[in-house]
């Protein structure tokens, strides 16, 4: 007997359960799909960890992408094509491989790059990446955070790649640098994300492979003392919504944590396997999104649970970012070879209204 056919809306969720593990994806219709924007990026030379990371330009349809010892590469038309930045005269050459990048929120054309081997580890542009100039003599660095509430943006933190206790602090926009770090706990994991909450109050990861105590450490001196307020694995990139609420990967995809009181406690969200190895980002209408298993999820109630959108992706992608002006997904993946992939980077058209996400701190 032929089984009858049920209807089926546009988007279709199939779970399968295979041995004991259970697979989410979405199957579209065709009206959307992913397509490689790798474009003129494709088998550029480079190292291990290529195409280190993709960011939004807020209020702009752009996208930079960062390339391990060839610098940040911009696209303003979906990822068709892609173009130096930094090359105008005067412009320090950033090698390094790009690990974040720090937007100010009043002048998108202000920001801010770390990057980890090869030269520098901080980097400033004040014209939209024309021209960049290295900050200080501090190298090897995974991350930068900003203190806008100082007009003069005087106050920054960087944190060293794969170093306990290391967590840089400058004043002076740069220039000069101590490592607050020091005054971590010894024993403690490498210190890579510190996140900047105001002028004096700072929250830092203890994480990485090895042993050594781990969690959430959190400073309202300036660090000259850090109080332990998470005993959980916080790794990669924090993220602080529009709401004020501060969310952060778990090592080893074990899931989120959050916190509303600027870092002062914090909440596990989603499980174990839930979202994948990138950081957590916000899209315009306020949802969460992260990378899955091959595949985009999205969370309605502050990460404890998590859908998958959109149809399954051609990559297990490193992570991925929103453009609201293109009202696009972007994802991307790496190796450890010394090229760029020829499928490094996808782009999906997912509208979903008008809006911009919060720049980065």
């Amino acid at each position: 007997m032929t089984p009858n056919l049920i209807p089926m809306s546009r988007d279709v969720v199939y779970r399968i359960l295979s041995a004991g593990i259970l697979l989410c994806c979405v199957v579209s219709s065709g009206l959307a799909a992913w397509v490689n924007v790798t474009a003129n990026l494709a088998e550029m030379p480079s190292e291990c960890g290529n195409l280190c990371l993709l960011s939004v330009v807020p209020g702009q349809d752009k996208i930079i992408a960062g390339i391990a010892k060839q610098g940040l590469w911009a696209t303003s038309d979906g990822g068709l094509t892609w173009t130096p930045l930094g090359r105008e005269a005067g412009s320090d050459t950033i090698v390094n491989r790009p690990s974040w990048i720090a937007f100010d929120p009043a002048h998108a054309d202000v920001f801010w790059e770390s990057g980890i081997y090869n030269s520098f580890g901080v980097y400033q542009t004040t014209n939209g990446g024309k021209t960049f100039q290295h900050l200080g003599k501090i190298t090897h660095n995974d991350f930068v955070s900003v203190d806008f509430s100082d007009p003069l943006r005087l106050t920054l933190l960087a944190g060293g790649h794969e170093q306990p206790r290391t967590v840089w602090k400058s004043v002076d926009g740069g220039r000069n640098w101590t490592n607050v770090g020091s005054n971590l706990p010894p024993g403690t994991k490498f210190s890579s994300q510190p996140l900047l909450l105001g002028p004096s109050t700072y929250v830092v990861n203890a994480s990485g492979y090895g042993a050594g105590a781990v969690g959430v450490y959190r400073t309202t001196d300036g660090g000259t003392t850090w109080a332990s307020v998470c005993a959980l694995e916080a790794n990669g990139h924090p993220l602080v919504a529009t709401d004020g609420t501060i969310y952060w990967e778990l090592i080893y995809d074990r899931g989120i944590i959050r916190s509303t009181n600027q870092g002062q406690s914090w909440v596990q969200g989603c499980a174990y396997g839930v979202i994948k190895g990138a950081h957590v980002i916000e899209l315009p209408d306020g949802r969460l999104a992260a990378v899955g298993a091959k595949c985009i999820k999205v969370s309605s109630d502050k990460g404890s649970s998590w859908t998958p959108v959109a149809e399954a992706a051609p990559i297990q992608a490193a992570g991925l970012v929103y453009s609201p002006e293109r009202q696009a997904f972007f994802v991307w993946q790496n190796d450890c070879g010394n090229k760029v992939l020829t499928n490094a980077i996808f782009r999906y058209d997912y509208p979903i209204g008008a809006g911009r996400t919060k720049p980065n701190r």
